[in-house]
């Protein structure tokens, strides 16, 4: 796959977040606040302000010469990147869930230990 459309795969998936945020804050603003929702244009404003932050987004991510230079970078180092096998997944996820176990545990003890000391004291 080109590099370039990964990078405006991921502009426009910086955009959509964009979308979706500046789309939260304002459904927040006229559900919270009676004044904000009471205010001429709000529901055209409502639906622009969203697509309109969305789209500068991607097209300040588009235009700019050095996050362009970035992302070339990053693309170029991932590409080098050796990633494992599926064995070696599921051998390293074993040890992972059998150190979260283990160290659930310990922390179990402890708080009962140290919780019965504190009763013992506060008694």
């Amino acid at each position: 796959m080109d590099s370039r459309k990964t990078i405006v795969g991921l502009y426009l998936t910086a955009g959509a977040l964009v979308w979706f945020l500046v789309r939260t804050f304002v459904q927040w603003l006229t559900f919270t606040f009676y004044q904000v929702r009471k205010l001429p244009g709000m529901e055209v404003a409502r639906e622009i302000l969203p697509v309109a932050g969305a789209l500068i987004t991607f097209l300040i991510l588009l235009r700019n010469q050095k996050v362009n230079e970035t992302m070339d970078g990053v693309i170029a180092e991932l590409k080098k990147v050796t990633w494992p096998n599926v064995q070696d997944v599921k051998k390293s996820t074993v040890v992972v869930m059998v150190c979260i176990l283990l160290a659930s545990g310990l922390l179990a003890i402890f708080d009962l230990v140290f919780g019965k000391v504190v009763g013992f004291l506060l008694s």
